[in-house]
């Protein structure tokens, strides 16, 4: 169960991931901005599906953590919304501190999202690479 919960948010973030570069992308090329704020336009979107990928990671974990069977979080946790957001975005970037833990098969999900959130992360920043260097190669034109 914990495979198929990780390959759904994962296949979940990455398609919302393609979407929201793809729609970026198009806007790029749609209107034309001053560099400056096209990058932080590009940068903003990313970092909105990146925190809903991780919203959507946070709200499996609560309702995981409802069924003994599928693990729990442990550690200092007290099961607000915000522990949870917590354990997810600490799993997504990779951080890991370590305060608040999975047990069970929960921990197949909270491994797999750090690699589904490292992989969209490099993502993200590899677009904001090439479309920085698109723009400044139309700027010295």
């Amino acid at each position: 169960m914990a495979f198929a919960i990780s390959a759904g948010l994962a296949l979940v973030t990455v398609l919302m991931h393609y979407e929201v570069l793809s729609i970026a992308g198009a806007m790029r090329r749609r209107f034309s901005l001053p560099m400056r704020v096209d990058l932080l336009l590009l940068v903003i979107a990313a970092i909105i599906a990146h925190v809903v990928g991780i919203c959507l990671f946070a709200v499996a974990y609560a309702w995981m953590h409802q069924h003994p069977d599928l693990g729990a979080l442990a550690g200092l946790f007290s099961g607000s919304a915000a522990d949870f957001f917590y354990f997810s975005i600490t799993c997504y970037t990779t951080i890991g501190f370590g305060e608040v833990y999975a047990t069970g098969p929960m921990r197949i999900v909270a491994a797999l999202e750090g690699l589904n959130g490292l992989v969209l992360i490099t993502w993200s920043a590899s677009f904001a690479y090439a479309s920085t260097s698109d723009l400044w190669k139309r700027k010295q034109d």
